[in-house]
């Protein structure tokens, strides 16, 4: 019985408690400047709606040579939660030294209001999409 409930419950917290929180593929290609921006980790973060509580896990991805990029759920799941999320892009890569300082730090290719604060969304539908462009403008 315990074992039976114990399952159950993790089903409910990797599976969602509703239908949206359903994880479905989603890929595109994202390019600054009409251009193919490389290296950019890409973030889709779900936004609540209004009454829920949460919005549930977000997604990343690292983009290729060409821009192209696969979202993967925290989860390690290929794509994303059906819903709108907040997108952001950037292109800062580092890593932590011994005394927790920033080490080789890459210069920000993409503009400030596609990072953090980011206005960007995007809605991923119940079906999935491999359309999820981003189509990034440094002016």
């Amino acid at each position: 019985m315990a074992r039976a409930l114990t399952i159950g419950l993790l089903a409910l917290v990797l599976g969602g408690c509703s239908g949206s929180q359903r994880i479905v593929p989603v890929s595109g290609v994202v390019t600054l400047d009409g251009e193919p921006l490389a290296d950019a980790v890409i973030g889709f973060e779900p936004i609540a709606t209004e009454g829920e509580f949460e919005a549930g896990m977000g997604s990343y991805a690292r983009s290729d040579a060409e821009g192209r990029f696969v979202l993967r759920a925290l989860t390690k799941e290929e794509g994303a939660l059906v819903g709108v999320h907040r997108v952001s892009v950037s292109t800062v890569v580092g890593k932590e030294g011994p005394n927790g300082e920033m080490l080789g730090l890459t210069k920000e290719r993409v503009p400030a209001r596609y990072n953090n604060d980011t206005k960007l969304t995007f809605e991923v539908p119940a079906g999935g999409t491999d359309q999820a462009n981003l189509d990034l403008k440094s002016k």
